[in-house]
């Protein structure tokens, strides 16, 4: 592993300018831009600008998807806090397992890596837009684990017709954002294969792990049922799950799986 001061200090710049730029567009919050500084920069120099590329593409999706209808979501109740600004929690659990990848290849340098890479970062992007999207979808979700069974906008598992589309799309379209840029010399067909069983099976694995393991609440405000342990700025009624495991922890799971799910898929083919 080489790295040079000019990448070392492009990296840093790069990284900071697009950062700033989130920030003002409240993407993230002050946490978030800190959080966001060290995921950016460590698939920067490790990785290179291809792989950052990649990541680039996801936290640009995420942060207009999260904004797309934003007033209307925030009507429903199911909006991120915040104006859509992500914490440094939301940050790492979405881009840790792909800054690890970054750095391990860097060491090791396997295309199997890059596999997994891009599983991580398919399933961050997958999950993210099928949520922010599906939300939108006029039909009732249903529980992924009972799928006979209808259960409010919001609910952790709950899956609608358009927010998978949407999960495969935005999959789909992180592997073709790889492939133009030459993050990694295969063929588009092995990309594709990559992103979509990736980041389809990884947005899945977060849904079944939100509809059985996450905590779930009650407000005891105004009785919503809500993932967070406060609401209405008031403590919320315990009802099922971990309480170890909030959104942030199945987010991290997810991904994490999801590079294990990109890693055997490029075995296999």
């Amino acid at each position: 592993m080489t790295i040079n001061m000019i990448e070392t200090i492009s990296g840093l710049v790069s990284v900071l300018v697009l950062g700033i730029i989130s920030l003002k567009l409240r993407v993230v919050d002050l946490t978030g831009f800190l959080a966001g500084l060290i995921v950016g920069w460590a698939v920067f120099i490790f990785g290179g600008w291809r792989w950052f590329i990649v990541v680039l593409t996801f936290h640009v999706a995420a942060g207009m998807f999260t904004k797309y209808k934003y007033k209307v979501k925030r009507k429903m109740g199911v909006a991120e806090e915040k104006g859509g600004a992500r914490a440094w929690q939301n940050v790492l659990a979405n881009g840790a397992v792909a800054a690890l990848l970054s750095v391990a290849e860097s060491y090791i340098a396997l295309e199997v890596l890059f596999a997994g890479f891009l599983g991580a970062v398919s399933t961050s992007m997958a999950d993210t837009l099928g949520t922010e999207i599906g939300l939108l979808s006029i039909q009732q979700p249903r529980l992924i684990t009972d799928l006979r069974r209808e259960v409010p906008t919001g609910t952790s598992g709950g899956v609608s017709l358009l927010g998978e589309i949407t999960t495969v799309l935005s999959a789909g379209f992180i592997g073709l954002i790889a492939w133009t840029i030459g993050a990694q010399k295969w063929n588009i067909t092995a990309i594709l294969i990559i992103s979509v069983l990736s980041g389809f099976l990884g947005s899945t694995f977060d849904s079944l792990l939100g509809a059985t393991v996450q905590a779930l609440y009650k407000c005891s405000v105004c009785g919503k049922i809500t993932e967070k342990n406060t609401h209405c700025k008031k403590h919320a009624i315990y009802l099922k799950g971990h309480k170890w495991i909030d959104n942030n922890t199945v987010n991290l799971l997810s991904t994490s799986f999801g590079a294990v799910i990109g890693i055997l898929a490029f075995r296999l083919i």
